[in-house]
């Protein structure tokens, strides 16, 4: 269960600087991404894994919403003073001076200490939550990082964060309470498991031996992936469809262009598509995507759209249950 302890009164604040000494491979300021904007060409952004990014604010001490770094790869940061922290994601490993520490709880450094975030998977999302008040901008409501529009980040110009950055982040001076996740409720991310897909009102465009085809083979994940979307190689599946006009599309909405191999389109996906959609992954499965690798294998599943809302109220139910909130 989760262990966790009322917050002391905040009667004062601090301004602290935390330091990027190592970027890593990409190290992104995130939060729970813009909403309502895809209308005005802007994509949704926000948290690849949210499952992860929820518990990194919530073991941090912040607020939900808050932003914090989404990191690939092996990156670094020192906060100049007292901080709390907290580290989640896929097998995530934080290091406090070298020493290791333990993932999905809150993290007390002091200052000077440095705070190493990485993944024992290659190219899977770490969180890295600090406790406070974020002081970056926030364009449209939202100070996610999207490089190809050049919106949100450190200086809103849509630039991971750099070696020698520094994020200035308002804190209260008496630190919280101590939380931890227990290991059981941890995410899980076993790809052994198939991903649900909620099949759309395009289906009726895929004939039932192509629909067929998808749940019964395996799917690889290939090394052209990004925050766009997630090419699969495998069977090809292929519609009746000859064309048809550009529409908006979904989180997870699985995209079928004419060679066949499915595209999973994620949380910085274009605003609009002309590829016929057999499905939407599950939201709660989107999570569980995004953390797969290149070399990776995912299967999928049909699932009934109350289904899929009822397996997303449970887990927001499980989250309350867990927090009390």
């Amino acid at each position: 269960m989760l262990s966790s302890r009322p917050f002391q009164n905040r009667n004062s604040e601090t301004c602290m600087k935390v330091s990027v000494e190592q970027n890593g491979l990409l190290s992104l300021i995130i939060d729970n991404g813009r909403q309502g904007k895809q209308h005005q060409g802007f994509c949704q952004s926000g948290p690849m894994d949210e499952e992860a990014y929820w518990w990194a604010n919530y073991l941090a001490g912040n607020q939900e919403g808050t932003p914090c770094i989404e990191i690939i790869g092996c990156a670094k940061f020192v906060c100049d003073t007292d901080a709390q922290v907290a580290a989640t994601g896929r097998s995530v490993v934080c290091l406090v001076n070298e020493q290791s520490v333990s993932p999905f709880e809150t993290i007390f450094v002091k200052a000077g200490d440095r705070v190493s975030i990485d993944s024992e998977h290659m190219g899977s999302k770490a969180y890295l939550a600090i406790h406070g008040r974020w002081q970056v901008p926030s364009p449209l409501g939202s100070a996610s990082t999207v490089l190809r529009e050049g919106i949100g980040g450190l200086e809103n110009k849509g630039a991971p964060l750099g070696g020698g950055d520094t994020i200035n982040i308002e804190t209260p001076t008496i630190q919280s309470a101590h939380r931890a996740l227990a290991p059981k409720h941890w995410p899980q991310y076993d790809l052994s498991q198939p991903l649900a897909l909620i099949l759309g009102y395009q289906e009726d465009k895929f004939s039932a031996s192509e629909k067929g085809r998808l749940f019964l083979n395996e799917y690889t994940v290939t090394t052209n992936i990004n925050r766009m979307g997630y090419r699969l190689s495998g069977s090809p599946i292929h519609s009746n469809m000859t064309k048809m006009r550009s529409e908006a599309i979904h989180i997870g909405a699985m995209q079928i262009p004419p060679d066949g191999q499915p595209i999973v389109m994620m949380r910085d996906r274009q605003t609009l598509g002309g590829y016929p959609k057999l499905g939407s992954v599950s939201l709660l499965d989107v999570n569980r995507l995004a953390q797969a690798v290149p070399g990776e294998t995912v299967t999928f599943m049909s699932q009934h759209y109350d289904d899929a809302r009822a397996a997303f109220l449970l887990n927001w139910q499980k989250r309350f249950r867990l927090t009390g909130e």
